[in-house]
């Protein structure tokens, strides 16, 4: 009896190339949405917006990226939800801040609180919906390759 696997061979040598495109596809979307959650980040000093960083993972059985604000987590929930209203007490003997130019100086301050921006999950909706693209797009060469 004599089996001729050439098809099949072939069909998943085909498959293996989609799944090493759907992943090069995957870290470009990681290095694109890493731009945009920069570009979204306030930048009053901009250290924020420069700590996202891309931690990339591969094992045999997946590939799994995340984006994280290295170091500048408190600051970025902080933005990402807001702050209630709060008192600000100095580590010293006194706060020290600029007002219009005039240097003052504070044993207490009572901050408004600060409104939630969202970026962080904006930009997750994004890439998620992004991710969803691609993925839908490989089932369907793959589909279409084994039909």
């Amino acid at each position: 009896m004599e089996v001729d696997t050439s098809v099949l061979r072939e069909k998943i040598k085909n498959t293996l190339r989609l799944m090493n495109s759907a992943e090069t596809q995957a870290y470009s979307l990681a290095t694109y949405f890493q731009t945009v959650i920069k570009a979204r980040t306030p930048k009053k000093t901009g250290k924020t917006a420069a700590s996202w960083t891309i931690h990339y993972h591969k094992t045999t059985d997946s590939v799994t990226w995340e984006i994280r604000p290295d170091g500048r987590e408190s600051e970025v929930a902080f933005l990402e939800f807001g702050t209630k209203p709060h008192v600000i007490e100095p580590h010293g003997e006194a706060l020290k801040f600029e007002v219009g130019g005039d240097t003052i100086y504070a044993r207490k301050v009572y901050h408004p609180g600060t409104k939630p921006l969202g970026f962080v999950r904006i930009t997750q909706d994004d890439l998620d919906k992004s991710a969803r693209e691609i993925a839908e797009r490989l089932l369907a060469h793959i589909q279409h390759l084994w039909a």
